[in-house]
Order: structure tokens, then sequence, then C-alpha cells
């Protein structure tokens, strides 16, 4: 017959029930805490939700790591056409260059910049001004596309500064053979571009004139170009431009079929929201020479900011 616990007995069983509860209660939040973060524990590790379908791409909220001032987004509304402006290289023009045009020395963008600025503008992505004509996203009352074509060096030793100050984001229109180390950018410092809220967006791979190529090295510079970006950056690449603004209805035909939601020209005027524009987006090229109050004016006589 068992003899009946004694005190000792009874303070040594307590205190095991307790540890017991406790456990009981560690196991339940660990399973919750589980259950709260997906199962796999992504959200606490700071992992990124996939991006969302759009019109058979994909579209990821442009970064918010910019730095500078906080850009002021408005109310949605409806549909309206957009200034994307067009720069090359931002700095003073290398002797014997034979397109001088095409270089914006760095203290000249940047007047342009502040200028337009003071005139009430604020850049934004391509990104977001489709958003705004398909999804309703908002967009500032004066938007305006900074867009940058090729991949040059002084994009991110000039352009980036400047853009950072004002807290804008940038759109690179990369062309695959320009990432290099000499005047072009390297892979690290297309990271830094993306990590500082730039767009990038698809420019080929050698920059051919598109009217002139056969079939196969179309969809090559096309679709090609567009996979090796997102494979590279893991970012959705969802424009495509140009190169030196030549296309046709091939040409159009392959950017459709890669994918892309739209495309930019160098057809001079506004990029307008209509279906029918949108793989032929105009464009307003900056060239070197341009005052800032100069091009705020180009900007109002073509419409923009109304």
């Amino acid at each position: 017959m068992a003899q009946p616990p004694t005190p000792s007995h009874r303070r040594r069983r307590g205190l095991a029930l307790l540890g017991l509860a406790a456990a009981l209660v560690a196991l339940v939040a660990l399973v919750a805490g589980a259950l709260g973060s997906g199962g796999g524990g992504g959200a606490a590790h700071g992992a990124a939700k996939p991006p969302r379908a759009v019109g058979g791409a994909t579209t990821a909220a442009t970064p918010r790591s910019m730095g500078g001032p906080a850009r002021e987004m408005g109310s949605p509304g409806p549909p309206r056409p957009v200034p994307i402006l067009m720069y090359h290289v931002v700095s003073d023009p290398l002797p014997g260059s034979p397109y001088p045009d095409l270089y914006v020395p760095r203290a000249e963008f940047q007047q342009q910049m502040r200028a337009l600025k003071a005139a009430g503008y604020t850049a934004v992505t391509l990104q977001e001004v489709w958003d705004s004509w398909h999804a309703h996203g908002p967009l500032p009352a004066k938007p305006v596309v900074v867009s940058f074509d090729d991949g040059y060096r002084s994009h991110v030793v000039n352009a980036l500064p400047v853009l950072r100050a004002l807290g804008w984001p940038g759109v690179l229109n990369l062309e695959l053979k320009n990432i290099r180390p000499d005047y072009g950018l390297t892979v690290p410092q297309v990271r830094a571009l993306l990590a500082a809220g730039w767009e990038l967006d698809s420019h080929t791979i050698d920059h051919p004139d598109l009217t002139t190529v056969d079939a196969a090295a179309l969809r090559h510079e096309v679709a090609d170009s567009r996979a090796e970006l997102r494979r590279r950056f893991g970012v959705p690449v969802n424009f495509f431009c140009y190169p030196a603004g030549r296309y046709d209805a091939a040409a159009i035909a392959a950017v459709r079929a890669a994918g892309y939601l739209a495309a930019t020209t160098t057809e001079p005027g506004l990029a307008q929201p209509a279906a029918a524009d949108r793989f032929t987006l105009h464009r307003v090229r900056v060239n070197g020479g341009v005052g800032g109050a100069s091009l705020v004016a180009q900007l109002a006589s073509l419409g923009a900011g109304g």
C-alpha cells in the first residue's frame, strides 16, 4: 500500500506542474508566431512580398530609400499626359565628341532639376505613371519622369546625387553592353541606383537600329535583354526604350510579345495615356545648353502641369 505524500513530495509535484504549464505556454506562443509569419518565418526576416501581376507583366512598389525630402503624391484622378525627360551623359562634353549636344554638365542638370521643383514638379517613375493611368494610382500635381539612356558612369556619379538631394527617382534605360567599368556602369553601380529608388528598363543589348535587324536578332535584343536584366537585378523591367528612337511595326510587335507594358521613343511631346500610344510614348529631349527656366517654359508650352 502506497504511503501518503509528505509535504516535501507535494512541493516537488507542484513545481513540476508549474514547469509543465510554462512549457505549454511557450509551445503555443511558438506555433502562433510561425502561423503569423506565413509558416516560414519570412516576415520575421524581412522578406519582400512577391510582385503583383499587372497587364501580363509584374510591378513592384517604388523603393522609398531615396533619401532627401519625401515626395508628395496626390489623390488618384483621371489619366493625364506626363512629360518624360530624355538625358544621355550628365557631364561636360568630351573633347572631339561626335554628339556634344548629348552632354549636359552636372551644374546645368542640377539647375534644371531645381527649377522643375521650384515650378511645382515632382519626379516619378514610369511604373508610377502606368499605375496612375491603368490602376488609378496617385500622382503628384505636376509629375515628370527623368529618364537616362544607355547607362553611363555619370548617371551614378553626377545625376544620382542631384536627384537624391530632392528625394527624386530616375529611370535608367540600360543597354547591356554598357555594363562595363570604364565609361559605363558596373553591376554594383546599377544596384546602387536601384537602392536609391530608380527604375530599371531595357534599351536592348547592343543598341542596334531595330528596323534593320532580322526577326531572330529583333527577338534577342528585345526579349533577351529584358530576361537578362531581370535575372541580374531581380526587378520587373516593365518598359522598353527604342535605340535612337528607331521603331516600326515589327519592333512594336516584338516589344509587346516580350511582355513589356509600354515603350518610349524620341518623338517630341508629352507621353499620352491612350492605349493606342503605349508602345510609342513621346519624350522631351534635354540637350546641353538648356537652362532651368527654359526647360520649365518648354514643358509649359507642351501643356505639362496644366
